[in-house]
C-alpha cells in the first residue's frame, strides 16, 4: 500500500501532523523525527511488525546523537536503521524516508513563505500606523471638546453628589443609631436568657449531685447491711461447726467409756471364771493359772489404755486441725469481705468525686453595659 506524503496525509483523528519546535529551523530534533515516522506508520490505523521494528531501531540509533539533526545526518541514521531491519520492504522504507526528508524541504518552503508574510505584515503595519496617527489627532480634538464638556458636567455632578452624600450620611447616622439601640436591646435579652439558662443548669446539676450522693449513701448502707449479715452468718456457721465438733468429741468419749466398761466387765468375768476353775485344780496350778490370768488382765488393760490414749490423741489432733481450718477460713472470709467493703467505699467515693468534677461551674455574667 502506498503511504501518503507528509503534505497530504492525516493521523488517526483526521488531523494533519503538528510541526514541532521552530518551523523556520532546517534541523529537527529526535522527538520531531520519531513523531513524523510514528504518525506516518500509524496513519491507516495498523502498524506492520517490520515497520515497528524499523521505528524501534531508528529510535535506538538516534538516541546516540545529542541535539538536532541536519538532513544529511538524518539520512545517514536512517540508512543505519535500514541495514538492521532488512525485512522492511524497499517501498515501505522509501515511503518513510520520503516523508521525513519532505519535512526538511517543507521547512525551507515555510521559511520563504514566512519571509513574504513578514514583508506584507511590515507594509500593513506602516499603513495601520499612518491611519492610527490620523485617527489619534482627530480623537485628540474630539477628546479636548469632550473633556471641556465633561468638566462642566463633573462640576455639576460633584455638587449633586455632595448633596446626596450629606443626605446619605444623615440617613446612615440615623440607621446606625437605630441599629445600635436594637443591638443593645437584643444583647440585653440574650444576657437575660443566658442568666436564666445558667441558673437552670446549676439547679439541675445540684439536683443530680444530691441524687447521686443519696444513691451512694443508700447503696453503702445496703452493702454494709449485707456485709453484717454475711459476718453474722459466718459466725453462726462457725458456732454450729464448734457444736458439731463438741458433739463428736462427746460421742467419742462415750464410746471409749463404753469400751472401758466392757473391758472391765470381761475382766471381772474372767476373774470369776478363774476362781471357779481354781477350786477344781490344785493350789499350784491355781497360782500359776492366776498369775497367767493376772498377766493377761494387765496386758488387756494396758492395751485398752494405750488404745484409748492413741484414740484421744488422734481425736484431739483432728479437732485441732479442724478448728485451725475453720478459723483460717473464717479469717480469710472476713478479710475478703473487709477488702471488698473498702474497695466498694473507695469506688463510691471516686464516683462522687467524678460527679462533682463533672458538674459545670457557671460563671457569673458580666454586668450590663450602661
Amino acid at each position: 500500500m502506498q503511504k501518503p506524503t507528509n503534505c497530504d496525509y492525516k493521523n488517526s483523528k483526521g488531523q494533519k501532523p503538528q510541526l514541532f519546535g521552530n518551523t523556520m529551523s532546517e534541523n529537527l530534533n529526535m522527538t520531531e523525527v520519531l513523531t513524523i515516522v510514528q504518525d506516518f506508520i500509524t496513519s491507516d490505523g495498523m502498524i506492520k511488525s517490520e515497520q515497528r521494528k524499523f521505528y524501534q531501531m531508528l529510535r535506538t540509533v538516534l538516541s546516540t546523537h545529542e541535539g538536532t539533526f541536519s538532513q544529511t545526518e538524518i539520512e545517514q541514521y536512517m540508512i543505519v536503521a535500514r541495514t538492521e531491519t532488512l525485512d522492511l520492504s524497499d517501498d515501505d522504507y522509501k515511503a518513510i524516508y520520503d516523508v521525513v526528508i519532505e519535512r526538511y524541504t517543507l521547512s525551507e518552503r515555510l521559511e520563504e513563505e514566512a519571509r513574504l508574510e513578514r514583508e506584507l505584515a511590515e507594509k500593513a503595519r506602516l499603513r495601520i500606523e499612518a491611519e492610527k496617527k490620523a485617527r489619534q489627532e482627530e480623537e485628540a480634538r474630539i477628546r479636548a471638546e469632550e473633556e471641556a464638556k465633561a468638566l462642566a458636567e463633573a462640576r455639576a455632578r460633584a455638587e449633586e453628589e455632595a448633596r446626596l452624600k450629606a443626605e446619605a450620611e444623615m440617613r446612615a447616622k440615623i440607621e446606625e443609631e437605630e441599629r445600635l439601640a436594637a443591638e443593645a436591646e437584643r444583647r440585653a435579652i440574650e444576657e437575660e436568657e443566658a442568666r436564666k439558662k445558667a441558673e437552670e443548669e446549676a439547679r439541675i446539676a445540684e439536683e443530680q449531685r444530691l441524687a447521686a450522693e443519696e444513691e451512694a449513701r443508700l447503696k453503702a448502707e445496703e452493702e454494709a447491711r449485707i456485709a453484717e449479715e454475711q459476718r453474722l452468718a459466718a459466725l453462726e456457721e462457725a458456732r454450729l461447726k464448734a457444736e458439731e465438733q463438741a458433739r463428736l468429741k462427746a460421742e467419742l468419749e462415750a464410746k471409749l467409756k463404753a469400751e472401758q466398761e466392757a473391758n472391765a466387765r470381761l475382766a471381772n468375768e474372767a476373774h470369776l471364771k478363774m476362781v471357779e476353775e481354781a477350786i477344781k485344780i490344785s493350789e499350784e496350778e491355781r497360782l500359776a493359772e492366776e498369775a497367767k490370768i493376772n498377766f493377761e488382765l494387765e496386758e488387756a488393760k494396758r492395751l485398752a489404755d494405750e488404745k484409748e490414749r492413741l484414740a484421744q490423741e488422734e481425736e484431739a489432733k483432728r479437732l485441732a486441725e479442724e478448728n485451725a481450718r475453720i478459723t483460717e477460713e473464717l479469717e480469710a472470709k472476713l478479710l475478703a469481705e473487709e477488702n471488698a467493703r473498702i474497695a466498694e467505699e473507695q469506688r463510691l467515693a471516686d464516683e462522687v468525686a467524678e460527679q462533682a468534677a463533672n458538674i459545670k461551674e457557671i460563671p457569673d455574667l458580666p454586668p450590663k453595659d450602661e
